[in-house]
């Protein structure tokens, strides 16, 4: 019989999973495993677990449910051993943008029976000053959304909680002279906002048309300073489906493997990798790390996200 090794936030969201749960682990005994089950007890508690569960040797895949940033947990657990499992996800966090951009349902046992028929495949992951991270690193307006959006606001609302936080953040509006290397292409300009991503989805909101899982390059996009309200309405307009790249008058969107961001101020820079708060940082050195992560993903995911058949 396999083992699998299922790490458990039962808080996350609006707190559904245990309503599920005991369904969710007779379904995936059902289908043959053996199931050692983890309920998270405290922030970084997935991180830990999942890096002693791979490190053991004795399973052969580990799965967990949560939100985003429980996901990113794991993976950073996952990426610290020399070792190499597959990892399932079942999303119930309120937003939960990695399983929408894998095609993942929201319904936990839809979600569990997909993955259970679903297929490995290797996707990058990402280093950011050698913190793991999953699917987003961003800096500037509206980072801060993500986590200071309570709770309660993204179990009613949420995507649209995010949008109600964002705009009442308008006026504090502030830019960040900032340097930044691309694979050697380098800008410096007064920036408002910045998101270096692996994602087609960001914050339940933002659509990314055009990328890849596991190309070896995340999508850059940053938002210059803009003139006047206009340009601002029309840069968010453009955030909403992300598909051409290339310099504008006041955005950037590149694909770039090696992202080196220098601030050319004295300012405090508020960062969020997955969601979640980063501390104030002066220099970022971002790391895509081709392929460095098996995913099980359902058989009706959109293959053209990934560039090896």
């Amino acid at each position: 019989m396999k083992k699998l090794y299922f790490i458990a936030n039962l808080q996350a969201g609006k707190a559904e999973l245990g309503m599920h749960l005991a369904e969710i682990l007779n379904r995936i005994t059902r289908a043959g495993y053996e199931v050692t089950v983890h309920p998270t007890q405290a922030p970084l508690d997935a991180t830990y677990m999942a890096a002693k569960a791979v490190e053991s040797g004795e399973y052969d895949a580990i799965w967990c449910s949560g939100g985003d940033g429980t996901l990113s947990e794991v993976i950073t657990g996952m990426m610290r051993s020399e070792h190499s499992v597959p990892l399932g996800y079942i999303p119930s966090g309120s937003v939960c943008d990695f399983a929408k951009s894998m095609g993942i349902p929201r319904d936990m046992l839809r979600a569990t029976e997909m993955i259970l028929d679903g297929v490995p495949r290797r996707i990058d992951s990402g280093t950011v000053n050698d913190r793991v991270f999953n699917y987003i690193a961003a800096f500037g307006a509206f980072t801060d959304v993500t986590y200071e959006t309570p709770q309660d606001a993204k179990n009613v609302f949420g995507p649209l909680a995010y949008i109600v936080n964002a705009a009442i953040k308008l006026p504090d509006l502030r830019t960040f002279r900032m340097r930044v290397n691309c694979d050697g292409q380098e800008f410096e300009d007064d920036y408002i906002y910045g998101m270096i991503t692996n994602s087609a989805s960001v914050g339940g909101v933002l659509d990314i048309s055009d990328f890849e899982f596991d190309d070896g390059m995340f999508e850059i996009t940053l938002i210059k300073r803009p003139e006047n309200p206009i340009d601002l309405h029309r840069t968010l307009l453009f955030l909403r489906d992300i598909h051409e790249v290339g310099a504008k008058e006041d955005l950037v969107c590149l694909r770039a493997s090696d992202i080196k961001i220098q601030l050319r101020e004295k300012a405090v820079v508020p960062w969020t990798v997955d969601g979640e708060y980063m501390p104030n940082a002066a220099h970022v050195h971002i790391v895509n790390h081709k392929q460095a992560l098996t995913m099980i993903v359902p058989k009706s995911t959109d293959l053209s996200c990934f560039s090896i058949r």
